[in-house]
């Protein structure tokens, strides 16, 4: 049963990006903008193109090597060839997964798998996960704050939709990172937090079983608590991997540079555009469709739209979505495929 849903999530999840990737499709023929596609490819530069697909390769090439750092710092695993590429097939295999599922909830169990398949035991390849959670999303929340405090100004020029879209990214992720302190110095408050808000939600009919629900944060916040506990041991080893990730964030969100010059566009700097595409990160991370599908695009229009003309939109949105999702979705999907495939055919080859 529980095997059949995991499939029909799985297939859920390719649908949905498949068909919103297809209302993408239809907006443009409505609009004869992919008839001017045609007309604006002639134009483009294309060594931006490739520059943008070779950050795609750098990013996953930097978060590989994060999780290698962590394999070697919680497990007894060797500093070998071997234990890389099991850093790269936990990065990309997630990095399918993650693409296909609401919330990027199907990437970390799947990790999980990886790791067990490469002789990780579970209680370590929980905290390789989360100390990479961890460092990915306070550090993207820290980036961006410094990134709001810097250009405070220029964010205050932007519409009520556009000012909407960047609080809310930026509310919900300091929540969070709130949530990571209080576990890191004071789990106590949190949990009567956790509970004021459960019962709140026992009352209203959303939630049935309140203590069940409080075993299971209960649980959730020590699992946490250890990998916070394991940073907190080595501070030179934490800011060094934050300061990966850091460059990490800067090569993502670099790409939407490169796709507004391919575009032979020059007003706008590589700092503001940077900036907006942290917030939109943010904004949409919390969306619970796969890949962040319409939300993104939404995102897109209202934080981006004004630094391209409008003949031109449409074209930048096609060519963005195109690079950092459709093309990571697909390359990611080749290589899990190809993976599995192999692993298969060495599991009966053993037997």
């Amino acid at each position: 049963m529980d095997l059949n849903f995991k499939k029909l999530k799985k297939v859920f999840g390719i649908t949905f990006v498949a068909f919103s990737a297809l209302i993408m499709l239809a907006i443009l023929f409505k609009n004869n903008d992919l008839f001017n596609l045609f007309k604006i490819i002639k134009n483009i530069n294309t060594n931006y193109i490739i520059i943008a697909l070779a950050f795609i390769f750098i990013f996953w090439l930097l978060e590989a090597a994060m999780i290698y750092s962590l394999i070697i710092k919680f497990t007894n695993n060797k500093r070998n060839l071997k234990t890389f590429w099991l850093a790269v097939k936990v990065t990309m295999i997630g990095q399918y997964y993650s693409n296909i599922t609401p919330l990027a909830s199907g990437g970390q169990p799947v990790q999980l798998y990886v790791l067990k398949d490469g002789d990780v035991s579970l209680s370590n390849g929980t905290a390789i996960l989360i100390s990479k959670f961890l460092l990915f999303q306070i550090g993207v929340t820290i980036y961006s704050l410094c990134f709001a405090i810097y250009k405070i100004k220029f964010l205050a020029s932007f519409n009520n939709s556009a000012s909407v879209f960047i609080i809310t990214g930026l509310t919900l992720n300091m929540i969070m990172l709130s949530a990571f302190v209080l576990i890191a110095f004071n789990q106590q408050i949190l949990l009567k937090i956790c509970e004021v808000f459960f019962n709140l939600l026992f009352k209203i009919h959303i939630v049935k079983d309140v203590k069940k629900l409080m075993n299971k944060t209960e649980k959730f916040i020590l699992e946490y608590k250890i990998s916070i506990g394991k940073l907190k041991e080595d501070y030179y080893y934490t800011i060094k991997m934050y300061l990966i990730t850091f460059i990490q964030l800067t090569v993502f969100f670099s790409t939407t540079f490169f796709v507004y010059k391919s575009l032979n566009l020059n007003k706008s700097n590589i700092i503001d555009i940077i900036c907006l595409q942290s917030f939109l990160y943010m904004a949409v991370s919390f969306i619970p469709t796969p890949g962040t599908a319409g939300a993104s695009e939404v995102g897109f229009v209202l934080l981006l739209g004004h630094l391209f003309p409008p003949n031109i939109i449409s074209t930048a949105l096609l060519l963005w979505r195109g690079i950092n999702f459709y093309f990571s979705l697909i390359f990611s999907g080749m290589f899990s495929f190809v993976v599995t495939t192999l692993n298969k055919k060495k599991v009966l080859i053993n037997h």
